[in-house]
């Protein structure tokens, strides 16, 4: 594999390091927004919600946006967008400002999430898509563990300037800076050869082409494409509802959908709200900061077995250990076993075992098993459903963590993740190797 495919596929996953910034930031912030804009249980779950609703519309739109003007140029609306909802956040004079900016920064998510994998995946060989794939997942979870460090690092800074009333503007704001520079990198990559040749634009297609493969190998991959698109009619919307695609479409948005529903995001959006009720010596953004670098050293150790395992027993494999992890969060919390390091622990274990495996194979799996002529809207529906599990998890939690109690709260997820074994078993099929022309011949089976 070439390095230059390694460096475009990097600069596009920025994006993803945004998306991991700007989604968890608002854990740090949480404790300094609520009593200057005196929120209630449903508005903080409103204020953590409006990026992931923002992603909903956001994702759905972006796949038919990037089969129409292609997947740079809507790359760099991302990085605008990214530009303008951290301004705005930082500068928020109202509750409701602060939502509609935090509503665009979730356009731009969303955005992101459907794009980037798309592009990576258009970008990669077969046999590297996988840790290249995964390289969104890496980029995110750096982004939610810089989020954390930046959070500390303005509240320890003791700039005179710096004060509880406004931590939270100075913390929402960062992201401003790789914003930018993700904007400015995005500048010097290169179009989709697989959409340049849907747009039959050959010559390019062949160029970009010929820097990822060899000279040889990349008039191979422009005949490839050109004949699996040659054989298509062009794509509509309703194409990825007609029977030949229904159940694929299907495996993808529940797939998507479920991931959301580990719970995942509910140790990274409500962390420090969740380490106030254990007593183990260090500060709730202390705490954040550990099982922010517990995500990014197991996504890193995933890197090596995706490629490798395959992506579906990575996920049997998590499941299993997120649901005994969750059972055990509820049996701690049931015999008020919190003054030590096991619901620490713990979580961390939960962590490291959904960064090794749903985390990393998320991103993957919902940009490669759907065939060329479907992929934009394709991916787009499925990680329509992934944001909008994602916001009725965060939106409720504040809630059904107050009024069913946290032993409850954690055995209903650990039901759902122990669940999903059946799903994985059932329904995923293995797509590790198997070049993106060659997808439909395998869900056909399922």
């Amino acid at each position: 594999m070439k390095s230059y495919t390694v460096l475009i596929a990097i600069v596009a996953a920025l994006g993803g390091l945004l998306f991991g910034f700007d989604t968890a930031v608002i854990a740090g912030s949480l404790q300094y927004l609520k009593p200057f804009f005196h929120l209630n249980n449903t508005e903080e779950g409103l204020v953590v919600a409006a990026t992931s609703i923002g992603c909903i519309p956001g994702a759905l739109f972006a796949g038919s946006l990037a089969d129409k003007f292609g997947r740079k140029k809507m790359m760099i609306v991302t990085s605008l967008l990214y530009v303008v909802a951290s301004l705005g956040s930082g500068i928020a004079g109202s509750f409701e400002q602060l939502i509609a900016y935090r509503f665009i920064g979730g356009i731009a998510i969303g955005m992101a999430s459907a794009l980037i994998p798309i592009y990576i995946s258009e970008i990669a060989p077969p046999a590297f898509r996988g840790r290249l794939g995964m390289l969104q997942q890496l980029a995110i979870v750096s982004g939610i563990l810089l989020s954390s460090v930046s959070n500390y690092l303005i509240v320890k800074s003791g700039f005179h300037f710096l004060n509880n009333e406004n931590y939270w503007r100075y913390m929402l704001a960062a992201a401003v800076i790789p914003s930018i520079i993700f904007f400015i990198l995005l500048l010097f990559v290169p179009e989709s050869p697989r959409w340049l040749v849907a747009k039959n634009k050959l010559a390019k297609a062949q160029k970009i082409f010929g820097d990822i493969y060899s000279d040889d190998e990349s008039l191979e991959q422009v005949n490839m494409v050109q004949q699996n698109i040659a054989s298509e009619s062009a794509p509509a919307l309703s194409d990825v509802f007609t029977p030949r695609f229904k159940k694929v479409l299907i495996i993808g948005f529940v797939f998507a959908s479920v991931a959301q529903l580990t719970g995942i995001n509910l140790i990274f959006y409500y962390a420090p709200l969740i380490f106030e009720k254990t007593h183990v010596g260090l500060s709730p953004l202390e705490q954040t900061i550990l099982a922010d670098g517990v995500n990014l050293l197991f996504t890193v150790v995933a890197f090596w077995l995706i490629d490798r395992i395959g992506r579906k027993k990575l996920l049997l494999t998590g499941s299993a250990i997120m649901g005994v992890c969750m059972l055990t969060l509820a049996a701690l919390f049931y015999l008020n076993l919190l003054q030590n390091y096991f619901v620490l622990i713990t979580i961390f274990v939960y962590i490291a075992g959904f960064a090794s495996t749903w985390g990393v194979v998320l991103w993957v799996y919902v940009a490669e098993i759907f065939p060329n002529k479907i992929r934009g809207t394709a991916t787009s529906i499925a990680v329509c459903g992934n944001w909008v599990a994602n916001s009725i998890v965060v939106a409720t939690f504040p809630s059904m963590l107050a009024q069913f109690g946290a032993v409850a709260t954690f055995g209903i997820y650990a039901v759902i993740n122990l669940s999903m074994i059946l799903f994985t078993m059932r329904y995923v099929f293995e797509t590790k190797g198997v070049p993106l022309e060659k997808i439909e011949e395998l869900y056909t089976q399922v």
